[in-house]
């Protein structure tokens, strides 16, 4: 592939990818931090363009977790549940047309924010990011079927949380 060629399909996916890239991050990450981790996530990319599997989504996401441990052990930061609580929270902002009554909000956040990492994480990139489950997997670097598991667990805690009522948590908006 010729460095223009190359320069143009890392183009696209910066246009293409860079906002979900950033969805998933800003779940893990302080705001302020969320576009040093996109860039560094991105800056990986380009010097291994040659190695990212098209699509590139699933390889993005899973650099950008690296770069997400990277970051918090570089920064010394524990996050507790309160903190997930908020990062989830502001990255599920309600959109307009969302018609999810805040307390409900604010209970699903918290049951979610309750589950076990691994298995908030799969049920999130699962129906938050979009992935298969097979890119799922590969993103965290488990087997399909454990991610299967662990997401399937991570609904059932959350029905067990919501008791007789739904739960309604959407992603913040719609990927094109």
């Amino acid at each position: 592939m010729s460095t223009h060629d190359h320069r143009d399909e890392f183009t696209r996916s910066w246009g293409r990818d860079g906002p979900r890239v950033a969805a998933y991050v800003r779940r893990h990450v302080p705001s302020a931090d969320i576009q040093d981790v996109v860039a560094e996530t991105f800056l990986q990319a380009w010097r291994r363009w040659d190695d990212v599997p098209e699509p590139p989504i699933a390889w993005l996401i899973g650099a950008a977790r690296k770069v997400v441990g990277n970051h918090r052990r570089a920064a010394g930061r524990r996050t507790a549940l309160t903190d997930r609580l908020v990062l989830l929270s502001s990255a599920a902002a309600a959109a307009d047309d969302a018609g999810v009554v805040a307390a409900e909000r604010q209970e699903a956040l918290r049951v979610l924010a309750a589950l076990p990492d691994e298995q908030r994480e799969a049920l999130l990139l699962l129906a938050w990011d979009g992935l298969t489950t097979a890119e799922a997997a590969a993103v965290v670097g488990i087997r399909s079927g454990t991610l299967r598991v662990r997401a399937h667990r991570a609904r059932q805690a959350l029905e067990r949380g919501a008791g007789d009522r739904p739960l309604h948590v959407r992603p913040p908006r719609a990927w094109p």
